[in-house]
């Protein structure tokens, strides 16, 4: 390996190949040496031969092993990551099995769920964790014969690291890793794990000049356990909603979700451009989405000053093309191997981390700049009709360049598969010299192209791009959200207010759960690297990729998904059935050790998209001032607890009104209008309110055709009448009713 072949494959590169083939080995225990013979007929697959057949222990104690051989490295990284001495990882046993949900240590109470053993390609897969899964082997089995299969074709150069990648995620996401008391870390993750710790650990021995890998494996008291080879680093982009959100109505519907997929991929640009800058791949990447990541880097110098140039060439990028409204703060923690023992030490690295960035957020801009931006004044001119800056107008029209290009590029953007990052600057600007555009699938296929992406792409074998997952389902062919409000799909009844809704929700107290949620069961013994990865990903895959499946078949648009926040427009009715229903397969993903706030406004077709957004952050936050796992609903003081609006307004009241007045034909809502008025003169004080229902229930039984049902209604109107909370949920059951059932044209 670090011999003849040298020259078409950088050390590295090396690393790289022999860290995962060193556990995909322990997952393929049935690979045979013909299996070899085909996997090495490249030249460059011999390379990896020896690699590929690593047996811990066994070929440490071989006389052929060189004190530079890429063995200790990796065995180093496997025992860190395992939490067991460099001498135990041999010994460590195996268990393959199902994956173990990572919410099962999470929180303060352990749960005992699992997923079935499935590609994560499987059109039919089963993406929630459960009860008493069975083990199938047969499952297992047609996994590792197509994972072997798959390598058979790899031809082990620098252009397959990727596609290495993503086959593994495709195959093995959904398998234990098998090691003792990790379960709920699956093979993937455990493998690229490894892999980054075993390349960082090596670029910081290059840099002090260190050869002798051999002094990790003999000396379990060595230094190099307290030095600090590794540094978390972090970015923020802040700015990102209200980019996404300052348009105005006029254009809006061209452009919204362009935006949003624009943000999404500035961020992914900014990840690469720093892995790309230090010379490494995204198994170095622990999370990414919303404009916030996190990455395992080794501490060195070289790395400091590519992120250094890194945030200063976007940063600059924004300010000439944004001014303020974007901004990108890094920042790092240094930390040993001897931390990653230790669960507190790890919970203050991220705290570390993050608390460097607040203080850059709120600290900008040098004085330099700051002069330099005073000194432009207030610009004045004719301003964007649709984003109302006064930078970059296009001759002749009210409109700048880049709502202009967001137009064009978002014309069908939910139905494009693949994008590239050239240094052609004709498309979309990702920084100073790169843009972005979409290519053909036949192009990628085709031609050698330079940087890919691919969107929402669950199995292709042989991409060897970057897969990214976005949240961008929608039932409109261009965008224009004004169908909703006209509710075309119910044109025979003509009915239900014509009104488009906005939704806005996120996880509560997210970034404390990722800080401390595996800290509060067996004295934190569960806070490690890998969980927190692990769990990063669970919830990038739930709000971004399988959010899609969520609302297939409704009448909506996710606009943004970032992460855990999200900002969907579609019809009002839906809008609510949506929010339900993302809170319910939440809860079923977390095993209801996460909730939910969200908030809905019910607008005009005509409303700007900023005010939309504007408004229904407001209820967002109401909701979240109430408390946790919330719901508010079109105005401020109708909030109610997600389980209390979905059991008692939608399923019991709401289903009592309308088996009442839906025979009363267009008379009803005339009754409901009453009691509404009634409702909200009701005072606690004043008890003729009471007296004006119960008059007024007695005088409605004479008219009504229903007698029986009016009966029992009658009574449930006067208990619910006497209590606070149920005339709140009644009141809030009338309304939705009126809204669908009333006819416009």
């Amino acid at each position: 390996m670090n011999g003849k072949g040298e020259s078409m494959i950088n050390k590295v590169d090396s690393l790289f190949f022999s860290s995962l083939l060193h556990n995909i080995d322990l997952i393929l225990p049935q690979i045979n040496d013909s299996d070899i013979k085909v996997l090495c007929k490249t030249e460059n697959g011999r390379m990896f031969i020896n690699n590929l057949r690593y047996k811990s222990i066994d070929r440490i104690n071989s006389s052929n092993v060189t004190s530079d051989d890429f063995i200790y490295i990796i065995l180093f990284a496997e025992s860190l990551i395992n939490r067991v001495s460099i001498r135990e990882v041999g010994q460590v046993n195996l268990n393959i099995s199902n994956l173990d949900d990572i919410f099962n240590k999470f929180g303060r109470q352990k749960s005992n769920r699992s997923f079935e053993i499935q590609a994560f390609n499987t059109c039919n897969r089963n993406i929630f964790a459960q009860d008493d899964t069975k083990f199938d082997e047969t499952e297992l089995l047609k996994i590792q014969n197509q994972l072997l299969n798959e390598l058979k074709k790899n031809s082990f150069d620098t252009s397959s690291k990727q596609c290495l990648l993503n086959l593994l995620e495709e195959m093995t996401s959904y398998i234990s890793c098998g090691v003792k008391n990790q379960q709920d870390i699956s093979f993937y993750d455990h493998a690229r794990l490894v892999t980054c710790i075993a390349i960082s650990t090596y670029i910081y021995l290059k840099t002090k000049k260190v050869n002798d890998y051999r002094f990790i494996f003999l000396s379990n008291d060595s230094k190099i356990y307290n030095e600090n080879l590794f540094q978390l680093v972090s970015f923020d982009i802040s700015g990102i909603q209200s980019f996404i959100y300052k348009i105005t109505s006029k254009g809006a519907h061209k452009q919204l979700r362009s935006r949003s997929f624009y943000l999404d991929m500035i961020s992914e640009w900014i990840v690469d451009s720093l892995l790309d800058r230090c010379g490494l791949d995204r198994t170095n990447l622990l999370y990414s989405g919303g404009g916030h990541a996190y990455f395992l880097l080794p501490n060195t110098d070289i790395c400091l000053q590519k992120i250094n140039q890194i945030e200063n060439s976007f940063n600059h990028f924004f300010l000439q093309n944004f001014s303020t409204d974007l901004y990108v703060a890094f920042s790092n923690t240094e930390f040993s191997p001897e931390d990653l023992f230790e669960s507190n030490a790890i919970q203050s690295i991220y705290r570390q981390v993050n608390e460097k960035i607040s203080f850059k957020k709120l600290h900008r801009y040098s004085a330099e700049t700051i002069l330099f931006l005073n000194k432009g004044g207030k610009k004045k001119g004719r301003k964007c009709t649709i984003c109302h800056t006064v930078n970059n107008l296009i001759v002749g029209e009210n409109k700048c360049r880049l709502c202009d290009s967001l137009e064009n590029f978002s014309r069908n953007i939910q139905k494009d598969t693949y994008f590239e990052v050239s240094d052609d600057l004709n498309g979309l600007l990702l920084d100073s010299n790169h843009s972005l555009k979409k290519v053909s699938p036949e192009q990628v296929e085709n031609a050698h192209l330079n940087k890919i992406y691919a969107k929402n792409l669950f199995s292709n074998h042989s991409f060897k791009g970057i897969k990214i997952w976005s949240g961008d389902y929608t039932d409109l062919d261009n965008n224009l959200f004004t169908k909703y409000a006209q509710r075309l799909w119910k044109i025979s009844d003509h009915k239900g207010i014509k009104k488009i809704a906005a939704l806005r929700c996120d996880v509560d107290d997210l970034g404390y759960a990722f800080m401390a949620g595996f800290s509060e069961l067996d004295e934190g013994k569960n806070n490690t690297f890998s969980r927190t990865a692990t769990f990063s990903r669970s919830m990038s895959m739930f709000f971004k990729a399988y959010i899609n499946e969520f609302a297939q078949n409704m009448h909506l648009t996710i606009v943004y998904a970032g992460g855990d926040d999200v900002f969907v427009l579609g019809a009002w009715d839906e809008i609510i059935d949506f929010a339900v229903l993302l809170r319910q397969n939440l809860k079923k993903w977390t095993d209801g050790k996460l909730t939910l706030s969200a908030g809905i406004g019910l607008f005009d077709d005509k409303t700007p998209i900023n005010v939309m957004a504007r408004t229904t952050g407001d209820l967002e936050n109401d909701a979240k001032s109430a408390g946790k796992d919330r719901i508010c609903l079109f105005e401020k003081r109708k909030i109610f607890q997600f389980d209390e609006f979905i059991e008692e307004v939608c399923q019991d009241k709401l289903r009592v009104i309308r088996k009442l007045f839906d025979a009363e034909g267009a008379k009803g809502n005339s009754f409901i209008y009453k009691l509404l008025d009634l409702i909200r003169q009701r005072d606690n004080k004043d008890r003729i309110a009471f007296a004006r229902i119960a008059y007024y229930l007695t005088r409605l039984e004479e008219t009504v055709r229903n007698k029986q049902y009016f009966e029992q209604f009658k009574h449930s109107m006067k208990d619910w009448f006497d209590s606070d909370r149920d005339i709140k949920q009644v009141e809030m059951a009338l309304i939705l009713y009126v809204y669908e059932t009333r006819e416009e044209v």
